[in-house]
């Protein structure tokens, strides 16, 4: 008897919760509990406690001051109506409740709410489109589209022991409003575990270089839904997946969070995507990852610094981009075939694949993308001798020959498909005579071409898309046709400067001689105004290089303080600066030329850095002057003076083979930085 007495109360009690709810709230005519059919648009206000302004509409402003008591139950606010025929302000309570609420204003306008405790303030209008699709923010439910029970008259008429709990369970599930909440929070270096945070806000640090250690990760305020995460730990890799609120990662042992994974578990899964995005040291916010997708960086030894995460409506809209939300260094493997050894063994990444300072010349090369994760194919094309530029190949086939005594002069390599959307490919060769040549990427050529100069060495590396330094095509791949005029200063009946014996006319032809000898191996065409030791007028030097057109004109000369020994020592060179009481005889129309000069400048500033840094000579920089050949010189000149004649100690080292090697090898490589940059 006593058992159903107590059915009969349970049935009594869902009887009394379908009545309607009456509110207590003052409004400018009413508020009411919302009706169904007639709702075509609704807000959701996250209220936090504090003082907030809602602008609900263009007529409509909401300002809520605060609970009315410690339960939360109510606000105290005051609504505005600001129309053409109407500006008033009255005070009014709300009910923070689950069902939809009615604001009837002036003027036949109906505003519906439904108000809610939240850690932060944020107000969403959830639309009649959005109502009807299931597409809601944060799985809002209107009563009008909540399950709803039968009426009571629909109950059986006699509730037996056997379902009883059925019928509490379906009050129970109808009843519910589910509001999903995913909450996280991080153990930060230096910091530890920071306060846990929720639906998309940062958890992490900005802009301080901190690494993050560890996470757990929880959803709130709905059942039958949970989170699996795992995160990829430096020196561990990847760990098992922990689930609801437990930790993944480390702490007290400095290991950096590198990348994280997640999903969500339970029924309700089916309901939900979780996005989520990480900031990652030297890339930045990276793309919003979804449903167990790999989120971060691996193989770069880069920290993650902050998580973003949040729960959206399945199939709905990503919170941001999507793109890049992981990256993974792949490797680039190759192989060279060289001179007397053939092939090489693979090396990968970066490595030096070939010889250096043997005089091997590279004869074929394969390059291939082992597992790579994304589809697409790495292609290239050699120059061989006396071939030319080949066909391309790709992933692992060979370019250039074997058994033919050919060699390498240039190559390209490029990425196709999806993997150039995520990397850049990165080389760079050794060539004959010029050493390592500069970066080149994405199907630049690197070498040279048709300066019969064999590659001896290459580099190759991925680089993440956009991550990579400046390359220069010029500082790359160096092609025939630039000339240079060399002018040894003096000769024949002028010596020059001269001490205890040693003449200037045949320190300036000596040196110049050796650079002539290093420019020609390198492609350059070079021309002297003289060979040997002969007079040759000032003028005579500008007209010759001018006659020829060259690309740049040098003189070389060595400096003396015209006494008998000094102390003074060093390197200096010079660049024509206008001085109107010496106009140009020859060469008006370009002495002054703002390019020219400019482009002297540079020339006079390369050539210098060169030598004092390849020779330790004390630097005395360059200056303009009114030399009779960078002033009528019609191209780009400067005047070098590569030490002091009447300096004993700096006498000695002048006039060594050794000595005169260094500087005629600074002198060609500050040429050849010039027509890098020009």
């Amino acid at each position: 008897m006593h058992r159903k007495i107590f059915l009969l109360f349970v049935v009594l009690l869902i009887f009394i919760s379908l009545l309607p709810n009456r509110s207590n709230a003052n409004g400018l005519d009413s508020i009411n509990s919302g009706t169904s059919d007639e709702v075509s648009s609704y807000f959701v206000i996250h209220y936090n406690g504090e003082s907030q302004e809602a602008v609900l509409n263009e007529n409509v402003t909401l300002t809520l001051s605060g609970w009315t008591d410690e339960t939360k139950s109510s606000v105290n606010g005051k609504i505005n109506i600001h129309t053409e025929s109407i500006n008033q302000t009255e005070d009014i309570t709300i009910d923070a409740t689950n069902h939809l609420k009615e604001i009837t204003v002036p003027e036949k306008e109906s505003i519906y709410y439904r108000l809610e405790d939240s850690d932060t303030f944020k107000v969403e209008e959830v639309t009649n489109e959005q109502m009807t699709t299931g597409e809601q923010n944060n799985s809002v439910i209107p009563t009008s589209e909540a399950p709803t029970v039968s009426p009571i008259s629909e109950a059986p008429a006699v509730i037996s022991e056997g379902n009883a709990e059925e019928v509490v369970n379906i009050y129970s599930t109808q009843s519910e409003v589910e509001n999903p909440s995913v909450r996280y929070a991080t153990h930060v270096q230096d910091i530890g575990w920071q306060n846990a945070v929720s639906n998309g806000e940062l958890s992490g640090t900005a802009g301080q270089a901190k690494r993050l250690e560890s996470i757990k990760i929880s959803i709130d305020n709905v059942q039958d839904l949970g989170v699996k995460y795992s995160t990829h730990v430096q020196d561990h890799g990847w760990l098992a997946s922990v689930t609801d609120g437990k930790e993944s990662g480390t702490t007290g042992e400095a290991k950096r969070l590198e990348a994280i994974k997640i999903e969500l578990t339970g029924s309700k899964a089916q309901n939900y995507d979780i996005y989520y995005r990480v900031h990652a040291q030297d890339f930045g916010w990276l793309g919003w990852a979804k449903n167990g997708e790999s989120a971060g960086t691996e193989g770069f030894a880069k920290r993650l610094e902050a998580i973003e995460i949040v729960l959206v409506p399945k199939g709905g809209e990503a919170p941001g981009s999507i793109e890049q939300a992981f990256v993974k260094n792949i490797s680039v493997v190759y192989s060279t075939h060289v001179e007397t050894y053939g092939w090489l063994n693979n090396v990968k990444n970066g490595a030096m694949s070939g010889t250096q300072g043997q005089g091997k010349r590279m004869e074929a090369i394969k390059i291939t993308l082992p597992d790579a994760p994304y589809s697409g194919e790495i292609i290239y094309s050699t120059h061989v001798q006396d071939y030319g530029w080949l066909n391309n190949v790709s992933n692992g086939e060979v370019s250039g020959t074997s058994g033919q005594s050919k060699r390498l002069e240039a190559i390209k390599i490029g990425l196709t498909g999806e993997i150039a959307n995520y990397y850049d490919v990165y080389y760079r060769v050794h060539a004959q005579d010029y050493g390592w040549l500069g970066w080149a990427k994405n199907g630049m050529k690197a070498g040279t071409e048709g300066r019969s100069k064999r590659l001896e060495a290459i580099e190759i590396k991925l680089v993440p898309k956009g991550q990579g330094e400046p390359v220069s095509e010029k500082a790359a791949f160096k092609q025939q046709g630039f000339t240079v005029f060399l002018d040894p200063g003096h000769g024949g009946t002028d010596p020059g400067a001269t001490s205890v014996g040693y003449r200037e006319s045949d320190l300036n032809l000596a040196v110049a001689k050796k650079v002539q000898s290093l420019l020609l191996n390198r492609g350059y065409t070079v021309y002297m105004s003289r060979n040997g030791d002969t007079s040759v007028e000032l003028l005579d030097r500008s007209k010759m290089a001018n006659n020829l057109n060259t690309d740049i004109f040098v003189s070389i000369h060595t400096n003396s303080s015209g006494t008998t020994s000094t102390s003074v020592n060093g390197i200096e060179s010079y660049f024509y600066e206008i001085d109107p009481t010496y106009p140009s005889k020859i060469n008006a129309g370009m002495a002054t030329n703002p390019d020219r000069i400019a482009k002297s400048m540079q020339l006079a500033n390369l050539i210098q850095e060169k030598m004092i840094a390849y020779t330790g000579a004390t630097n005395r920089g360059t200056d303009g002057a009114d030399f009779s050949v960078v002033r009528e010189s019609a191209m780009p000149a400067t005047l070098l003076e590569i030490g002091f004649i009447n300096n004993s100690s700096e006498r000695q080292k002048l006039f060594t083979d050794s000595y005169q090697d260094i500087l005629a090898k600074s002198i060609v490589d500050g040429i050849d930085q010039y027509f890098d940059m020009y």
